[in-house]
């Protein structure tokens, strides 16, 4: 039994403010140490409480933030390019639909995932992901004592922040559907860096593409 297909029989159901899924030890040391050492340029950012900005005002995704794993930096990561390719197959995918309820079972769907690295300044504004993406989930990287407070703010419709998913080492949620406002609030501090993995399957195309039989 595969590490993550351990851990998403361990999966935690939580309802307020909506529903989601916790989860820990999904990683392996070795994709650990390729999110870590990650090497992410984060000069001439715009904190302004989005991935897109730059200092100097061009509109476009900013991989300052983050890196996206194709194939074409594959060699970069290839533990977790293994990670990836789990998630591509049929029984992990199942298993993943059949938790946050999406019964296509993401079939002709792809996986994206990016590697983020988010320092002093950096906050989200609290948002509800685009359709396209079918599962969203978060998985941090906190082994340099970052408070727990770091963690992603779930808020309700009103915008009030009602919980935080507590910023824990090799720890992370997932959830399904529309109207799940989540951000990060303005202020907090991070005294090193703010570590890990964004994954999502998605409706659009990357380079992978899921498994189906």
């Amino acid at each position: 039994m595969s590490k993550l297909y351990s851990s998403l029989l361990r999966a935690t159901k939580h309802n307020e403010p909506w529903e989601y899924f916790t989860f820990g030890q999904w990683l392996t040391p070795q994709q650990i140490d390729e999110i870590k050492t990650a090497d992410i340029n984060r000069t001439q950012v715009l904190n302004d409480g989005t991935r897109s900005g730059y200092k100097d005002g061009v509109g476009k995704q900013n991989d300052k933030f983050r890196e996206y794993i194709t194939k074409e930096n594959a060699g970069k990561y290839p533990e977790l390019v293994k990670f990836i390719k789990e998630l591509q197959t049929e029984p992990i995918r199942s298993m993943i639909a059949k938790l946050v309820g999406n019964k296509e079972n993401f079939v002709g769907s792809y996986v994206r995932l990016e590697v983020l690295n988010d320092t002093q300044g950096f906050w989200l504004k609290p948002h509800c992901d685009i359709p396209e993406k079918l599962i969203s989930s978060l998985i941090y990287i906190n082994d340099t004592a970052e408070d727990i407070s770091l963690g992603t703010d779930l808020y309700n419709e009103q915008l009030e922040l009602k919980h935080t998913v507590p910023f824990w080492h090799n720890f992370g949620y997932i959830f399904h559907g529309p109207n799940k406002w989540h951000g990060m609030e303005k202020g907090k501090t991070i005294r090193t860096e703010r570590r890990g993995i964004q994954l999502n399957y998605v409706t659009f195309e990357t380079d992978w593409k899921v498994e189906w039989i």
